[in-house]
């Protein structure tokens, strides 16, 4: 943590916008929808200084293939956007949309183009760290001072906190904006574990497995399915990824999988049995509602199960309607209604969009959400230890996420849109080298 907070101190002195490009990040991961002047304060200013530099030392830092992606990106939202006008969807709705398929996009793009060094990038790793570390305690100081067990602080209020009650699961569960981020954070992490060394970043083993641990409470804690689902997936995937990437240590790698789970599992029993008889947890209740999102529709005990079946029947019945380029952005199916406030949008992300775009716009758009995944399992075969050291991490968060968006719309909002635009990040800096 010293040498954490030493390197922190030192990137401040030596990489300044890096340093501020850092805490915006930070900041989208632990406060999303919080903090909002200080998140525009830092866009406008680190805009200013990337469009400024770039026009100096004219050099776009960008490579063609990425540049690309974004331009197809932007394009198909505002194909869709007109498309929208076009059949007179509501125009507050379709204007509303733009902000995530266009301007977003758009920004994410700059901010691209601003990080074109390795040590930026080494940065921004370290905050995913922290800012999974902080949202995980945060979680846990929530739910113990919720209930009671810790007594009020008047310096950290958890204002960004809140029990939620599900009375058909018989559950208590915190809720916050912070857990979406955990979504990409906790997989990035368990992946990194286990094929990061202390030479590739600097970091401390310890705080790592820690790291990970507290974080595994914080999800039980939260009862979300995605995340526990994530959990699992992140493992997998790595395991997956790991044995197809020439350049890393096979023989390492599989004795720290061995470690992880024989000692990994011992802590998780002792620290469930811990908030199990404090009364904090029922584990077998946690366990019931994450196995009621797998229910066959005939045999649904869980209520948001349940809405997103009716919900699937409801799009897919306007999307026949037509089929080819949809509704354009903005549509409203005459079949169901999710949010007063934000009626375009349904939790079914995925079918929706196909609602809205087509099965032209569906496949462009899916095809742009999973080629930062191709192209980094591409990249893996270059014969560079460090590049799959990225590399890996962040396939596996990306498609972590990209999951879990199926079921909630994540990728609407600025906060969370970095889980897909960081590993372009990635992807650009290491095609600038070859």
């Amino acid at each position: 943590m010293i040498q954490a907070r030493r390197n922190i101190f030192q990137t401040l002195i030596n990489e300044p916008i890096t340093f501020l490009g850092g805490l915006l990040y930070f900041l989208m991961m632990f406060s999303p929808a919080y903090n909002v002047v200080l998140k525009i304060i830092l866009i406008v200013f680190l805009s200013g200084i990337i469009i400024f530099s770039r026009i100096a030392f004219d050099k776009l830092n960008i490579t063609k293939p990425v540049l690309t992606w974004y331009v197809i990106f932007i394009l198909h939202g505002i194909f869709f956007t007109i498309l929208g006008f076009l059949y007179g969807n509501n125009t507050t709705y379709v204007l509303r949309t733009t902000t995530y398929n266009i301007f977003w996009p758009f920004l994410y793009l700059l901010f691209t183009v601003g990080i074109y060094k390795l040590s930026s990038l080494r940065f921004f790793v370290k905050v995913i760290l922290f800012a999974n570390f902080l949202i995980a305690l945060y979680l846990i100081g929530s739910i113990l001072t919720i209930v009671g067990v810790l007594p009020g602080n008047p310096v950290v209020t958890f204002e960004m906190s809140k029990l939620s009650f599900d009375s058909l699961a018989g559950l208590a569960k915190i809720e916050s904006p912070a857990v979406i981020c955990l979504m990409f954070t906790l997989p990035f992490i368990i992946s990194l574990s286990f094929i990061a060394t202390k030479q590739n970043f600097g970091l401390n083993r310890l705080f790592l497995n820690i790291n990970i641990l507290i974080s595994i409470v914080a999800v039980i804690a939260t009862a979300r399915r995605a995340l526990i689902l994530n959990i699992i997936l992140g493992f997998i995937f790595t395991i997956i990824l790991v044995k197809i990437t020439p350049t890393l240590n096979q023989k390492l790698f599989n004795k720290r999988i061995f470690s992880v789970l024989i000692i990994g599992s011992i802590f998780i029993v002792i620290g469930a049995i811990i908030f199990q008889s404090l009364g904090i947890f029922d584990l077998s209740i946690v366990f019931e509602k994450f196995m009621s999102a797998f229910s066959s529709k005939e045999n649904l005990k869980d209520a948001s199960t349940l809405t997103r079946y009716t919900q699937f029947d409801s799009l897919i019945k306007s999307w026949l309607q037509k089929p080819w380029f949809g509704f354009g952005n903005g549509a409203v199916s005459e079949y169901v209604v999710r949010s007063k406030t934000t009626p375009w949008v349904y939790e079914l992300t995925y079918v929706a969009l196909l609602f809205q775009t087509g099965i032209i716009g569906a496949v462009i758009y899916i095809l742009l959400l999973i080629w930062p995944i191709i192209k980094s399992i591409q990249l893996l075969k270059l014969p560079d230890e460090q590049a799959a050291v990225f590399l890996i991490p962040s396939i596996v968060g990306c498609a972590c996420f990209l999951i879990a968006n199926g079921t909630n719309p994540y990728l609407i909002s600025y906060d969370y849109m970095w889980a897909l635009f960081f590993p372009v990040a990635i992807i650009n800096y290491y095609l600038k080298q070859q």
